[in-house]
């Protein structure tokens, strides 16, 4: 699993307490499961199998639904033409490029919290659309730059 948990407890960081609670699971035999890593030594790290890695199971999936829905108001909202942009003003290429980047950040972080092989191929067709928009708006705007702005 490629999610990483940050700010851990030595105990969590070593996969001997829950990542959400913190049970000890050395003290109590609480059934848990792995979840992710821990960032530094790649180590897997756990939580208590209901509720904890119930809720982080739920936590990525309203991520993922709400990335779905930005990324279907991006796609059906109009693109404004470079000419009525104002260069910088956001809603043109400027903007178009600013609202790329959001999606793919947001995109990592989803990225970082599934392991179901249907919303990873879903994510990872939404990176490639919204990485080569970026590098298409980037471009559209340091030609622009390059013959002087607006």
């Amino acid at each position: 699993m490629e999610r990483y948990f940050w700010h851990l407890s030595g105990l969590q960081a070593d996969g001997i307490a829950c990542v959400v609670c913190g049970a000890n699971y050395l003290k109590m035999r609480i059934p848990s499961v792995e979840v992710g890593k821990e960032p530094n030594n790649q180590g897997p790290v756990y939580a208590c199998a209901d509720p904890c890695a119930v809720r982080i199971a739920k936590e990525a999936d309203r991520m993922a639904r709400e990335m779905r829905e930005a990324v279907a108001e991006v796609s059906a909202a109009p693109e404004a033409a470079p000419e009525d942009d104002g260069f910088l003003g956001g809603d043109g290429h400027f903007g178009s490029l600013l609202r790329d980047l959001r999606s793919l950040v947001g995109t990592e972080a989803l990225l970082a919290t599934s392991d179901d092989i249907p919303t990873i191929r879903f994510l990872l067709d939404l990176t490639a659309r919204h990485a080569e928009s970026a590098r298409q708006h980037a471009q559209q705007l340091l030609e622009r730059t390059r013959d002087g702005g607006e």
